[in-house]
């Protein structure tokens, strides 16, 4: 007699799902910290761009300043020049027509 043997159908594997982790844990965390460190950097670069930018200016103030005092020193010379009272004097006596007061033409108010 013959066994009576029927065969199986066949169950169809499904593909797994679950799939490996695509970095591992300590790939990730050099990623990270490559990317912390390249942040510090770039943060570090643009400071010294900074300080290098505030050094020109301060240059270019104190080049200003000092064109400034100097234009200022020039213009008080001129001004005391402007004020001097033989200045005015020869102005009066020879562009306005002016002459010097006579005597009794002073009068003093009490």
């Amino acid at each position: 007699m013959k066994p009576n043997i029927r065969p199986q159908p066949r169950q169809r594997q499904k593909p797994s799902q679950k799939k490996g982790p695509l970095l591992s844990s300590g790939l990730k965390v050099a990623i990270l910290l490559g990317g912390i460190l390249l942040s510090g950097v770039i943060f570090y670069v643009w400071l010294q761009v900074q300080v290098v930018n505030l050094s020109y200016d301060i240059s270019r103030a104190q080049k200003q300043r000092k064109e400034l005092v100097e234009i200022n020193k020039k213009l008080r010379i001129q001004l005391a020049n402007m004020k001097a009272p033989d200045r005015i004097e020869q102005i009066a006596l020879n562009q306005l027509g002016l002459r010097a007061p006579q005597r009794g033409q002073i009068e003093i108010l009490p």
